[in-house]
């Protein structure tokens, strides 16, 4: 207990030096017509100092510091904070914000997001397994064509080895380990499939892929592949490969792996099968055009794995010791999300008849992930049925005030926790949807707040997307490839970023943070903790579900 609060004390107070200020904006640009400010956080008061905007010699705005909006608390150490709005400028080009003989570079242009996708998709190519078009490391785990089955037991969350042995080489490494999962491996294809369908121009272009299919659609189709490996046959369904016994290993490039324990674990669990089946539906559309052929499988499998789901009411995930893997207890939101996928693609009363049956059953989650996809899922069900919407305007009046508290000068939709950046992604993304499906601009601008924190306008001044041409952005992923490769710059990494400091104290016995990470230490809070430090999985690890959150909101704020 002493420990605890020695390393509280230590984490709490924080130096500010004498006076300073610290000017904090969207480093990737504001759109001309969008919502645009600024903050500036100090250690003194600036009231009534004069700022301008300027293009060239011209300017743009001007005006005077107004009154501090709050002071030192959960979202801020510093005791003076002040907003800039300057939402009435709808010029384009490379303008200067000017403050106390300073000048900082504000971009406004119709589309300042949609280029950093591919660099975040480029990432995701990097998290390839067994493939030989993976990029930045040796391909590896090529074994995976030949995994040893674990079945499970009696419904228990106990496995048995079998002397069968499946193919399940493929898919997207979870994380900084590597381990796959067919949940998250669902999830990133379904948001992937769903940004092209959103915004579908904006992945025009072929970079890295050799097949004939776009970036986007080549990256999901090798998604999809490996789902397919996963639905063996309507008995056995692979949830997993791999256990905890990865995490044991050090840190080694994949070709270099020599893990003996890359066992294939299957489940009939609900929500990883429904979950698949969301996803195939929306790739019979996508690829409907593409290769009618497929895309008629993906239908079939999709539907199949609707049926075994609503057979199988289990859910299951493995767990040893400490280390709970992707335990996703509520299986409503995915089968909600399945049925109206399917409804959509189909257009069978019967998906509509289980949308109702659903939507009350999945209800509100008050959360945005793999394990609460309630809002998503109700943005699609509220075509056919206006209880889904319902169900997402309250969780999303539920964030909105969240993100509309006096103190809370980034407008973040709610608490720190683990993970919270990729939370706030899917909040964004819910409020859009919202707005589109009801045709209202109510939530939509949470999305820009959040955007804006993405790229640096939080405390730390920091993108949370790793990219060479933002100023200040993250470089030190949690990435074996990356310690290893220290070279490589991890092009469209996306950090997990700020996280509760009680969560980062209980695992700091794990961190080795570096000096310069250390210098960021006086804008941590009481409540929220950051550092950019490849030993800190908390704040510094990217899921492949964080990349496909990332890829997905961007797609829809670039529309």
């Amino acid at each position: 207990m002493k420990l605890y609060s020695l390393l509280l004390g230590l984490f709490f107070t924080s130096i500010l030096k004498g006076q300073e200020y610290f000017v904090r904006y969207n480093h990737a640009g504001y759109k001309t017509l969008g919502q645009k400010s600024l903050i500036i956080n100090s250690t003194y008061s600036i009231n009534s100092k004069p700022w301008t905007i300027s293009i060239g010699d011209s300017i743009l705005l001007n005006g005077l510091i107004k009154k501090s909006i709050t002071g030192k608390g959960d979202h801020t150490n510093f005791p003076f904070n002040y907003k800039v709005d300057f939402s009435s400028i709808k010029q384009n080009g490379l303008l200067q914000f000017n403050f106390e003989e300073k000048s900082y570079h504000l971009n406004i242009n119709p589309d300042p997001y949609s280029k950093y996708i591919k660099e975040v998709l480029r990432y995701l190519r990097q998290q390839r397994s067994g493939s030989h078009e993976s990029i930045d490391r040796e391909p590896g785990h090529f074994r995976d064509s030949s995994a040893l089955v674990y079945n499970q037991l009696d419904e228990k969350k106990e496995w048995k080895e079998t002397p069968i042995k499946v193919n399940v080489s493929g898919g997207w490494y979870d994380a900084g380990d590597y381990l796959k999962f067919s949940l998250t491996n669902a999830y990133t294809c379904y948001q992937l499939l769903r940004a092209y369908e959103e915004n579908p121009s904006i992945f025009n272009y072929k970079i890295y892929s050799k097949s004939q299919l776009n970036d986007l659609l080549d990256e999901v189709k090798f998604g999809l592949d490996f789902l397919e490996k996963c639905y063996v046959n309507d008995s056995t369904f692979v949830f997993q490969i791999g256990d905890n016994r990865d995490h044991e290993l050090g840190s080694r490039l994949p070709v270099n792996d020599t893990n003996p324990y890359r066992f294939a674990y299957t489940s009939l669990s609900r929500s990883q099968m429904a979950f698949a089946s969301a996803s195939f539906a929306v790739a019979s559309r996508v690829f409907s055009s593409v290769d009618s052929t497929q895309a008629k499988i993906y239908l079939k499998k999709s539907e199949e794995l609707f049926e075994m789901s609503l057979k199988h009411k289990g859910v299951y995930w493995y767990e040893k010791n400490h280390e709970v893997f992707y335990a996703d207890k509520s299986p409503f939101d995915n089968m909600l999300l399945s049925a109206s996928e399917l409804a959509i693609t189909t257009g069978k009363k019967y998906y509509e008849e289980q949308i109702q049956y659903y939507s009350s059953l999945a209800g509100k989650g008050y959360w945005a992930s793999w394990s609460d996809f309630n809002m998503i899922a109700h943005s699609r069900a509220g075509i056919y049925y206006s209880r889904s919407s319902n169900y997402l305007i309250s969780e999303l009046e539920y964030f909105e005030k969240k993100a509309t508290e006096v103190n809370n000068i980034w407008m973040v939709p709610h608490d720190y926790t683990w993970g919270s950046l990729y939370s706030f992604f899917g909040v964004a993304s819910a409020g859009i949807l919202h707005d589109n499906l009801l045709n209202k601009n109510t939530f939509g601008y949470l999305a820009q707040e959040v955007i804006d924190y993405t790229f640096g306008k939080n405390n730390w001044g920091t993108s949370f997307i790793a990219s060479k041409t933002i100023p200040n952005s993250v470089k030190n992923i949690y990435s074996q490839t990356y310690k290893i490769k220290k070279n490589l710059f991890p092009i469209g990494a996306i950090a997990e970023g700020p996280g509760d400091m009680e969560g980062h104290l209980s695992n700091i016995k794990w961190f080795s943070l570096s000096k310069e990470a250390y210098a960021s230490e006086k804008f941590n809070t009481q409540k929220v903790v950051f550092f950019d430090d490849d030993t800190d999985f908390q704040t510094m690890e990217t899921t492949i579900c964080g990349i496909a959150d990332g890829i997905f909101l961007l797609s829809l704020i670039s529309k």
